[in-house]
């Protein structure tokens, strides 16, 4: 098992964190710390050097976006091919390939799918969770993506970084987010994932 950190709030006291909470203060969608940043808030120590902190908000909530940030520009990046461009409050983003950010900061915001109650995953719109399960709250209060769903986004890319993130976050889970986790690490009919055998072991 990992020895988990004691000082959970050290994470969240991190100025990258900070400014994204402060960013967010009176936000009156939803709103979740994804990425590498949730993986380090679960842990309760900062692991590595972050580009960026990723924001998941809900797609159906952009309104409540445009409104929050009325006053600061959202550049639209398109993940698949680079192309940038202003976001104009009321155009609806694709979950999994666009992201807005802010002129200045650290916070990259992403989009999620979702359905009622339930969190839809982008790829494939099979896979579902509900939000209340997919919400972690840090003592400090600031909300962050369960482990296992911060793991799905990250079992396709295969970068260096997601491998460390998945060892330090597969001893944490338990029983029910491993059997949810591991028949969706891969896309249906494709071979094991790698981290399969390793997530079956813990």
């Amino acid at each position: 098992m990992i020895n988990r950190g004691k000082d959970h709030r050290s994470v969240e006291a991190s100025a990258p964190l900070l400014e994204a909470g402060r960013l967010f203060a009176g936000f009156e969608g939803s709103w979740w710390i994804a990425g590498g940043w949730a993986v380090d808030l679960e842990v309760g120590r900062v692991r590595r050097a972050h580009a960026d902190v990723d924001v998941l908000v809900l797609a159906r909530e952009s309104e409540l976006l445009a409104r929050h940030f009325a006053d600061r520009p959202l550049t639209v990046t398109d993940q698949q091919d680079g192309a940038r461009r202003p976001w104009s409050p009321g155009e609806t983003l694709e979950p999994g390939r666009e992201t807005l950010s802010l002129d200045t900061g650290p916070v990259e915001i992403v989009f999620g799918a979702a359905d009622g109650a339930d969190w839809v995953f982008h790829r494939g719109r099979r896979t579902r969770r509900p939000l209340e399960v997919l919400t972690r709250t840090a003592p400090g209060g600031m909300p962050y993506l369960s482990p296992e769903v911060v793991l799905l986004f990250k079992a396709r890319d295969g970068r260096p970084k997601d491998d460390a993130d998945f060892a330090d976050l597969a001893p944490l889970l338990d029983e029910e987010q491993r059997a949810w986790l591991a028949p969706r690490l891969a896309p249906p009919g494709a071979p094991a994932h790698p981290w399969s055998a390793r997530l079956a072991a813990h």
